[in-house]
């Protein structure tokens, strides 16, 4: 996994930004308990999945780096809501409901056929999980598959989505499709398969394209 300093680097490239303003928003993560301590030389610890994603998610929003902390936190900890797979324009399964109390619909989320993944509770979490594992699972279950994640301001709520030739899954955070009302506007944020692939890169320590 790469350590802060490259992971710093990395994203300022990435997004064509200042490493400073990078290197400012991170440790305002820090200071928010949204990153690992990052120390120095030898000592650097490195970076988890989650700690990549979370100052991914801060610049993908475009918020200022005073708010970045406060909105960050308040879309990483949105609860599993509605997940389903859809194979063939048929429905495999479906499940929703609050994940508080309901082991049912973890349980069936489990069932991902991505071997050696589980399914957390929480946006951050999964989708750290995610960058840290999900691509070394590819003889296990999906294979070559796609993935990508659209966060609204709407509820807020964000949809994880993954396209194979096993079927494709989505998983709602924040807010089920039955509890998203149309509102007057909202902004949306992609973060695209190409955008996934190279921060899990990141997080197994070989940032290469």
């Amino acid at each position: 996994m790469a350590t802060k300093g490259e992971m710093v680097r990395a994203l300022a490239e990435y997004f064509d930004l200042n490493p400073n303003k990078v290197d400012a928003m991170t440790r305002a993560m820090a200071r928010a308990g949204l990153r690992s301590p990052g120390g120095r030389g030898r000592a650097a610890a490195h970076m988890t999945g989650e700690d990549i994603f979370h100052l991914t998610l801060a610049l993908v929003m475009n918020v200022e780096t005073k708010d970045a902390p406060e909105a960050v936190k308040e879309l990483s900890q949105l609860r599993v809501a509605q997940g389903s797979l859809f194979l063939d324009d048929h429905i495999q399964w479906e499940v929703a409901g609050r994940a508080e109390g309901r082991s049912e619909m973890l349980d069936a989320l489990n069932r991902l056929p991505v071997g050696g993944l589980e399914m957390a509770r929480t946006f951050g979490a999964f989708c750290g999980h995610w960058l840290e594992y999900g691509f070394n699972t590819e003889a296990d279950g999906f294979g070559p598959a796609r993935v990508s994640v659209e966060i609204s301001t709407n509820g807020p709520h964000a949809v994880f989505s993954h396209v194979s030739s096993e079927g494709d899954l989505k998983v709602w955070f924040g807010k089920s499709s039955a509890e998203i009302a149309e509102p007057e506007w909202e902004r949306r944020v992609c973060m695209s398969h190409k955008l996934f692939h190279r921060l899990a890169s990141l997080a197994s320590g070989d940032a290469a394209e």
